[in-house]
């Protein structure tokens, strides 16, 4: 499912999810370069970097009065009250909270970070849940390369282990032990809380005895078959393991920061149903083909924002925010472009400059007339200023080149954020007027061009003219239509 996960939790019901695992951002100051398959292609950078901002303090601002707020100030109090740490805290806060209220009585989740946020996070996943609630700190060490002369080599995360009460479900796992010794023979052996069994090679004894909060798992190197190239994967053994221990076979499993769907598919192999997050089509996609490479039939489940979703007032102003003073250091125009695809039911760019002059494109169902899929390139332009006929000229030859190069492109659309000047319009106007024909809605007449602003569509609630959108093109950063298959 793409979107924010924190819109898509909100919408979610009180106490429906038996188990949360969450690999965030782990406030690591770095860009992350995801690359896929063998052709190494390279997609939108994943940002793990921080910044106070006029939207950091919106959200702050937010936060209910009560023990989390007293949490989060503390955390201000000891990292700087505008620093990029508290920015990050912030963001996790609010979001957490929404776990917990999607979380069952009975559930569990699990909270993985590393030595850059690991104290902060635990202190406010203690004021959360509370700290009564808090099980184990799992500490997953791992083998890599890399090696520090000032300090010891840092070879493993932290997962944090809360649980949504006292009455939780627990599948106590089982380890292999090896101590050396000789002269023994297989049998049971003895351990204080409980028995194990046991048995014995050349070497020694190896037993199996209830599992520590230490595991030793190893990275997913170059070489192994599980490795996609998503920059943080974590091995299929880790979730596994998680897995197991705190659902059953048919309880249902949230990744609220899904990435390649690890998650996901250690829950469909453990017959768990799951629901993956992601605000990146990329990682949606890349979950999507995982699963249905091992033969599950996966279909697109779409997080749908509605146009009553936003006051134009509000729309505005964050579209016309500079980089400086948003959260996540998005600037207003790329956030306003992702959520116009969105409301459009369109797939917007992973790349937001270079992009050929489409900011999204509407993948509609079958022309069964021809016998193509239909593809809509659509302009967002979020100006102060309204777009003229230059602009319209310009998003007319970008649809005339994709018909040239045998794409089935009969529209496209114009969105801006205040309404298009009067030659705009009659442009789009002229340029006639086409029949589609689908499985869906029929032989119907569609402008060949169309000229609409976010301002007219949330403030009078006007709509472009669309033809059914192919469901398929929701899931993921679809760019071709011959990923549409």
């Amino acid at each position: 499912m793409r979107g924010d996960n924190i819109d898509v939790l909100r919408q979610l019901p009180d106490e429906c999810v038996d188990l949360i695992y969450l690999d965030p951002p782990f406030n690591s100051n770095q860009f992350y370069v995801a690359a896929f398959g063998d052709k190494g292609r390279v997609g939108r950078q994943l940002r793990d970097i921080w910044r106070w901002t006029a939207g950091a303090q919106r959200a702050y601002d937010s936060i209910p009065h009560g023990r989390v707020l007293d949490c989060v100030d503390g955390v201000r109090l000891q990292a700087g009250a505008n620093s990029n740490m508290s920015a990050y805290i912030v963001y996790m806060a609010r979001r957490l909270m929404e776990m917990r209220r999607v979380l069952k009585r009975t559930g569990s989740i699990y909270l993985h970070c590393d030595w850059h946020a690991d104290a902060y996070l635990r202190v406010i996943a203690d004021a959360i849940f509370g700290d009564t609630n808090y099980q184990n700190q799992i500490i997953w060490s791992y083998r890599t390369g890399g090696a520090s002369s000032k300090r010891f080599a840092r070879k493993h995360d932290n997962i944090l282990f809360y649980t949504k009460s006292n009455r939780y479900m627990f599948n106590s796992l089982k380890e292999k032990a090896y101590t050396k010794s000789k002269g023994r023979r297989p049998g049971i052996v003895d351990y204080g809380a409980g028995t194990a069994e046991f048995f014995e090679d050349e070497h020694g004894v190896y037993n199996n005895v209830v599992m520590r909060s230490v595991w030793e798992i190893p990275y997913i190197n170059s070489r192994a078959k599980e490795r996609l190239g998503y920059p943080t994967q974590k091995p299929l053994a880790l979730l596994d393991r998680i897995i197991k221990a705190s659902s059953n076979p048919g309880d249902l499993v949230l990744d609220p920061f899904c990435g390649c769907g690890t998650a996901a598919d250690a829950a469909a192999s453990l017959g768990r149903k799951y629901l993956g997050i992601d605000i990146s089509g990329i990682a949606v996609r890349v979950m999507q083909q995982r699963l249905e490479s091992r033969g599950d039939a996966v279909a697109p489940v779409v997080y749908g924002l509605e146009w009553t979703d936003f006051d134009w007032l509000e729309f505005e102003r964050l579209a016309l925010m500079p980089r400086d003073d948003a959260e996540d250091g998005t600037p207003g125009w790329e956030w306003a472009e992702d959520k116009v695809a969105a409301l459009l039911n369109a797939v917007p760019n992973e790349v937001k400059t270079g992009d050929g002059g489409i900011d999204a494109r509407y993948f509609g169902a079958m022309d069964t007339a021809r016998n193509e899929k239909i593809i809509i390139p659509i302009q967002v332009k979020m100006w102060r200023r309204s777009v003229g006929r230059p602009d319209m000229d310009r998003l007319l030859g970008v649809q005339t080149d994709m018909q040239k190069r045998g794409l089935h492109a009969p529209m496209s659309l114009m969105v801006s954020l205040y309404p298009p000047t009067d030659s705009s319009r009659a442009f789009a106007a002229r340029q006639g007027r086409v029949t589609l024909t689908t499985l869906d809605g029929g032989a119907q007449e569609y402008p060949v061009m169309q000229a609409l602003s976010v301002q007219e569509m949330l403030q009078h609630d006007e709509r472009p003219k669309l033809p059914p959108v192919d469901p398929r093109s929701l899931v993921g950063d679809t760019q071709d239509k011959l990923l549409l298959t």
